[in-house]
């Protein structure tokens, strides 16, 4: 016989209302698992959410710290007119890489032939990127166009095997292409024209650049960012991009392109399928930036007059510039100088999450303070896991340089968490008679 009080609870419908209750959200929970494992945009989504939270808990510094000692700045003279590329139409990272084949002594010049007033490029496989996906999104959007039926998640595989790492090099772009029959060529000084040159040509062109969240995005503030560049309308003055994150066929003006890839020196990639045939194509298309040190110099004379004649943070990403191609070239004392001068104006505090020729920079002038300081910052300035590897790569050098083997040690087994298999880190360790 059972008590009254089970008697009584077994009539009350409110044990049965709460297992209703409590099966109805674990199918909740269930179903909403299976869209973040299953639908990119939700899974978005939520990593960005929570990475607001984590930026109201502990908001970051808005720049990149100056320095403490301020180098002289390099001198250069004025130029009295700007270079062909810094006012190309509409007229109103470690440093990247060339291809295998070495460029020859005498570059071609491309066709005479203007392109035509428009020209659109089809045939993509459009994909929406994962949290920190932007690179291997953006590679797979290109490729596909080329044949190649992989995704996104297939090249982060490779390229991003810690999905915290903020960024994918040019150059690791470059090289995973190679091992899927692919080949590409990575310049600087890129402006409208060549953009359309190519386009015209029959090749997208993968584009790195600034990015500023807007209203009603689920991100905040400015981030670097790759996009495929697919077609132009000279007529409305819009070039066509497909955007692993604000989707296909999207639209941007000639002027807020240029004003955007200042941030990243103007680089551009163009992939084509391995082989004589379209490598001379390339190579033609290109022109004088075929040859790699001419094309640094032209990119350095771009930036300077930019520097010159630009205020704010115009001007920091100009005087950046400036010192990445400094860097590229090998004078490290000059680009340091001219980090230096962008980081007194003010750089937004992701750029270091993109580009490493700071460390670089004032490594080789033995400046290894100022690495680890600058490192330091770059890691701290991510609330979710630093997936920074060159950060704790360079902060390690710079403290075996420091005398501090023991802490360069971890750093370089914290880079290897992050990325496995990062070669730098391997090395560091080498360095330091340790295994991985």
């Amino acid at each position: 016989m059972q008590p009254p009080f089970a008697r009584r609870l077994l009539r009350s419908p409110w044990p049965y209302l709460g297992l209703g209750l409590a099966a109805l959200a674990m199918a909740a929970l269930l179903l909403a698992n299976w869209f973040y494992e299953h639908d990119s945009r939700v899974r978005f989504r939520v990593q960005a959410a929570w990475a607001s939270v984590q930026e109201l808990i502990d908001p970051q510094a808005a720049v990149v710290p100056t320095p403490v000692i301020l180098a002289a700045a390099p001198t250069f003279a004025p130029s009295p007119t700007a270079p062909p590329s810094a006012t190309a139409s509409p007229r109103p990272t470690e440093g990247p890489g060339d291809t295998a084949t070495p460029a020859p002594t005498q570059a071609p010049t491309p066709s005479p032939i203007p392109p035509p007033a428009e020209a659109m490029l089809t045939g993509f496989k459009h994909q929406y990127q994962l949290y920190n996906n932007c690179g291997p999104a953006s590679l797979a959007i290109n490729l596909s166009f080329w044949g190649w039926d992989g995704d996104q998640k297939q090249a982060a595989s490779v390229l991003k095997p810690n999905q915290d790492d903020k960024n994918v090099s040019p150059r690791e772009l470059y090289e995973y292409a190679l091992t899927l029959g692919y080949d590409a060529y990575i310049r600087v000084d890129g402006d409208v024209e060549a953009l359309k040159r190519f386009i015209a040509a029959g090749y997208p062109v993968l584009v790195e650049k600034g990015f500023t969240c807007v209203k009603g995005e689920n991100c905040s503030g400015w981030f670097g960012h790759y996009s495929v560049f697919v077609g132009y309308d000279d007529a409305k003055q819009v070039f066509y991009l497909q955007d692993s994150y604000r989707g296909p066929n999207i639209t941007m003006t000639y002027t807020d392109v240029v004003l955007n890839w200042r941030a990243f020196n103007y680089l551009y990639m163009v992939f084509f399928p391995a082989g004589t045939e379209q490598d001379a194509a390339v190579r033609q298309l290109l022109g004088p930036a075929l040859d790699l040190e001419a094309n640094y110099r032209a990119a350095l004379e771009r930036a300077q007059f930019e520097a010159l004649s630009s205020t704010g943070e115009a001007a920091a990403f100009a005087w950046f510039n400036v010192g990445t191609n400094l860097h590229s070239l090998r004078d490290y004392a000059g680009a340091a100088a001219a980090y230096d001068q962008s980081r007194q104006i003010g750089l937004p505090y992701r750029m270091l999450w993109y580009q490493f020729g700071p460390y670089v920079s004032y490594y080789y002038m033995s400046r290894y303070q100022d690495v680890v300081d600058l490192a330091t910052f770059a890691i701290d300035s991510v609330n979710t896991v630093p997936g920074l590897e060159e950060a704790f790569y360079w902060r390690g050098m710079a403290e075996i340089a420091l005398g501090q083997p023991d802490q360069a040690a971890e750093d370089f087994r914290t880079a290897l968490q992050r990325h496995p298999g990062y070669k730098p880190a391997i090395e560091g360790l080498a360095q330091l008679g340790q295994t991985p």
